[in-house]
């Protein structure tokens, strides 16, 4: 009997562990200038905008390894050996839920010179010929510039070459749109009843402001990424840094910014036609902040966001007079008792929060083209 509680304990541990990867990870090899190996020497990475600090010593093959890290960035990492000069890379960006390789050759010290920089300056596009499997990574710049009206995560996740549209949200690698995982910060985010589309939440199940990275995996070889035939969707939410930061966004659209001229101009230029519409209105309102607790130690960050929403009903009216014509390529109906549906919804409010200790999470400027930021 304890056996068998024990085996179905294991079981229930395991499910709960796929798909879980809110992480990165940077290694490579450490040599001199004759490729020999330098065991013992030391790499200190740096996150520069949290001032969090990870550590790794090469073993007898001069490998390093620096293991859940936070991902994004940039990092800072020195290189120091005894008798060699020290080596900086700076501008080093980690993908979540990937291994950045990073091999360094140090050259040996001399008497009058300083110590060696070298500056990272293009962006990694996650395709590193050391990683095995499909994967997109997309960063926080990319969430925060990439248009989108309906401010879904299915926008954000049709980056992947993989992925296609779907009328019930996105599909990846020629699976089902129901065939994909989704996890944030580790906690499943799936449709598990399979009614409506792939997300829950109209495809909204979380702010995109509160977002700090995301991969998707379609063929990874890694076993920590399973339990999909789709696409592993992975997301991590944003944490706090040593500077306060505050933002406050509104997202907003209503009928009367949409057009109501057509047909032809008259001789003064001007549209006789004009069209009838349907009351409507998108409002997204939203707060963010972060901030440090213990600097270089322990941060917080916490995005509120709100929406209401009035959808239009049907395209056609009644005529207001039997004098008005109907049918044909008017949008008016021969009825002239008929009554327009609309329909008025207010999400509830989605509230993240994040207290998270150096080891992670990570948070940058959450600003986007229509923000109002404060410091």
């Amino acid at each position: 009997m304890k056996k068998l509680l024990t085996f179905f304990v294991a079981m229930i541990a395991s499910i709960s562990l796929m798909a879980q990867v809110t992480t990165s990870s940077i290694s490579g090899k450490i040599t001199d200038n004759n490729r020999a190996t330098l065991p013992g020497a030391t790499v200190v990475a740096t996150h520069t905008p949290s001032g969090s600090q990870y550590y790794a010593v090469a073993d007898a093959n001069g490998n390093y390894r620096l293991l859940n890290i936070r991902p994004g960035g940039p990092y800072k990492i020195e290189y120091r050996m005894i008798g060699f000069q020290t080596v900086i890379q700076e501008g080093v960006t980690a993908t979540l839920g990937e291994t950045k390789i990073l091999n360094v050759r140090m050259n040996e010290e001399a008497v009058g010179l300083g110590e060696v920089t070298v500056a990272a300056e293009a962006i990694s596009n996650g395709m590193d010929s050391d990683r095995a499997g499909a994967t997109t990574a997309i960063s926080n710049e990319q969430i925060m510039t990439l248009p989108t009206i309906s401010r879904s995560l299915n926008d954000v996740l049709a980056l992947t070459p993989q992925a296609a549209t779907t009328s019930n949200g996105l599909a990846i690698g020629g699976g089902n749109y129901r065939s994909s995982y989704v996890t944030v910060d580790g906690a499943a985010f799936n449709n598990a009843f399979g009614i409506g589309g792939n997300l829950p939440a109209g495809g909204s199940p979380i702010s995109l402001d509160a977002l700090e990275a995301m991969t998707i995996n379609v063929t990874p070889f890694d076993v920590r990424h399973s339990g999909f035939t789709g696409g592993a969707i992975n997301a991590v939410t944003k944490s706090g840094t040593n500077a306060t930061h505050v933002s406050i966004y509104d997202y907003y659209n209503n009928d009367g910014l949409m057009g109501t001229k057509y047909g032809v101009k008259d001789e003064l230029g001007n549209f006789p036609e004009r069209l009838k519409l349907s009351e409507s209105l998108d409002n997204t309102v939203g707060v963010s902040v972060g901030g440090p607790i213990l600097r270089d130690k322990l941060f917080y960050f916490v995005n509120f966001e709100y929406q209401s929403d009035i959808d239009p009903g049907q395209t056609h009216f009644a005529r207001e007079s039997e004098d008005d014509e109907f049918g044909g390529g008017t949008q008016y109906n021969a009825s002239s008792t008929m009554t327009q549906a609309v329909t008025r919804t207010i999400a509830p409010a989605l509230l993240t929060t994040s207290c998270w200790p150096v080891w992670t999470g990570t948070s940058t400027t959450t600003t986007s083209s229509t923000s109002v930021t404060a410091w």
